[in-house]
């Protein structure tokens, strides 16, 4: 299995695997899967400042994991906020592990100071992915959203991947540490 970047290509078999989520889970809590060509402005926008990794083996993917801005006001800017889905048959292989330390790791590459996972409770595996990584759970929000005629509790988990600094620097763009990031890229692979 190799994690690379996704691209808008990507977009029909990413959207495969995130459509299954909308219908029938509350994992996310949009309630209509996007069109593909919706979907592929997602990942080239996210591209543009953040981290968009796709799992793939012998040519198929596996899943897919990105990072996105928490909030929209310039203080936030070194806080991200991560997403993982996988293809339902690939759970307890590692590849949702994979992802999300390779995902970490460019996070903190860039700068990122604080990493958080919002999860749709209940969801065991997302809990022990989340833990395992050394998140800590920050807050329970109960009956946060509503789906599929029921409310749902949502966790936040944090992970902080840099120090305090008093004057933090400019998150880096990933174009300007290639080096550095094939190499992350390819340390993360199964």
């Amino acid at each position: 299995m190799q994690i690379r970047f996704a691209a808008p290509g990507d977009a029909a078999a990413l959207l495969s695997i995130y459509a299954p989520y909308v219908e029938e889970t509350a994992i996310t809590f949009e309630t209509a899967a996007p069109s593909e060509e919706a979907f592929r402005q997602r990942i080239d926008k996210t591209l543009q400042h953040y981290p968009y990794l796709v799992s793939e083996e012998r040519g198929r993917v596996l899943g897919y994991a990105y990072a996105g801005r928490l909030r929209d006001r310039a203080a936030y800017d070194w806080d991200a906020e991560l997403s993982i889905y996988l293809e339902q048959n690939v759970r307890g292989r590692g590849v949702g592990t994979a992802l999300y330390r390779c995902l970490l790791d460019l996070l903190a590459l860039q700068g990122v100071r604080w990493a958080y996972g919002v999860v749709t409770m209940p969801n065991e595996a997302s809990h022990r992915l989340h833990m395992g990584l050394g998140f800590r759970l920050a807050a329970t929000f109960p009956e946060m959203g509503y789906k599929h005629g029921r409310w749902w509790d949502v966790n936040w988990y944090l992970k902080e991947l840099a120090p305090r600094r008093e004057h933090p620097a400019p998150l880096v763009p990933l174009s300007g540490t290639a080096p550095q990031v094939q190499e992350i890229l390819t340390s993360h692979a199964l």
